[in-house]
């Protein structure tokens, strides 16, 4: 499936007992998600002809973020609707590109504020090309449960 956009609109698979999402006290409660593809490749990964693998912090930090807004419709939400994120880098080195990629991202939604947000550097991510991993909280509107 794809959006008007042409990005798809499938989801990566779980890598363990765990939803997307989860909906409970108002607050809608998304799963650390990463960069992931629904084909399990990664999006701001490259490898060259002699297997030298490059990887791009701005690429994934993007997709991650477009990953949560598509877990984020599955139950009628978007961007505008994020209040806190939870970052998490592989390397403290990697925040300029991230910030960049976040500015972005949140200056296109027309009166989108960004969500609060707090960013930590960890050891390792569960796949050595995951430089970024991002988990959120959104507040339901006032027509959904």
């Amino acid at each position: 499936m794809a959006d008007q956009a042409g990005r798809s609109t499938e989801l990566v698979t779980p890598r363990g007992a765990f939803p997307h999402i989860r909906v409970a006290g108002g607050l809608a409660f998304v799963s650390g998600t990463s960069s992931r593809r629904p084909d399990n490749t990664f999006v701001g990964v490259e490898v060259d002809e002699l297997g030298t693998t490059s990887l791009k912090i701005g690429a994934q930090a993007t997709a991650v973020l477009e990953n949560i807004e598509r877990v984020l419709e599955t139950v009628g939400l978007d961007r505008t609707d994020l209040v806190d994120a939870t970052v998490f880098l592989v390397n403290m080195n990697d925040f300029g590109g991230y910030n960049q990629a976040w500015a972005e991202f949140f200056g296109t939604a027309e009166g989108a504020t960004p969500p609060a947000r707090t960013t930590v550097a960890v050891h390792q991510l569960p796949h050595p090309h995951l430089l970024i991993e991002i988990k959120a909280t959104a507040a339901l509107r006032g027509d959904q449960p």
